[in-house]
């Protein structure tokens, strides 16, 4: 009876170790499993294994943002926004701008994934001398059922400056990492 005892748990300890190799896969055989998976004709186990992949490869890249401009108004979802034509404000005018974070850090905690950054802003004068901030400007927090890779962020800013050229600075640093990222809009007032 002990022999089978022994004989038991060594089968589920070995179990255990190739079910955690399995989940532990890297990018390359996740990529190598979607292309044998797609080659064979399992679209959806290409699929998975190609949005897994993605999550590692996301969560490794370093952050940016893409498509900063500034909106007529606050854009009321992921790329659906009317781009400003110009970029003179007047002295009471609000600036609203957009931008897409990318390779962000997704965490997954409990079978939720969490997004979590906070947004800085700099302004500077055209000659780069700093005129004015905030650390902290804004926190972004998002907890999800599965991975968001789409998110989006709005600023609003509204500035006392006297008429000028200058120049409005947005970092966004997330909070799961080291990472960050930022980008800079010229403007008039």
């Amino acid at each position: 009876m002990k022999k089978i005892s022994i004989i038991s748990l060594v089968f589920i300890t070995m179990l255990f170790l190739v079910s955690f190799a399995a989940l532990a896969q890297n990018e390359g055989e996740l990529l190598q499993s979607a292309l044998s998976s797609y080659q064979a004709g399992d679209l959806n186990a290409s699929q998975e294994a190609l949005e897994k992949a993605r999550l590692l490869l996301w969560n490794k890249a370093p952050m940016k943002m893409i498509n900063p401009v500034f909106t007529e108004g606050e854009a009321q979802s992921y790329g659906y926004y009317t781009k400003r034509l110009s970029n003179f404000f007047a002295a009471d005018e609000k600036l609203f701008v957009y931008v897409e974070p990318k390779n962000y850090t997704i965490r997954e905690e409990s079978g939720a994934f969490h997004i979590y950054f906070t947004v800085d802003f700099n302004v500077y004068d055209t000659e780069g001398n700093f005129i004015g901030g905030q650390e902290s400007f804004s926190d972004f927090r998002y907890v999800t059922a599965s991975p968001v890779f789409e998110v989006f962020l709005v600023t609003t800013l509204n500035f006392d400056l006297e008429p000028g050229d200058y120049i409005v600075e947005i970092i966004c640093r997330d909070k799961f990492s080291d990472k960050k990222a930022s980008f800079k809009l010229p403007f008039k007032k």
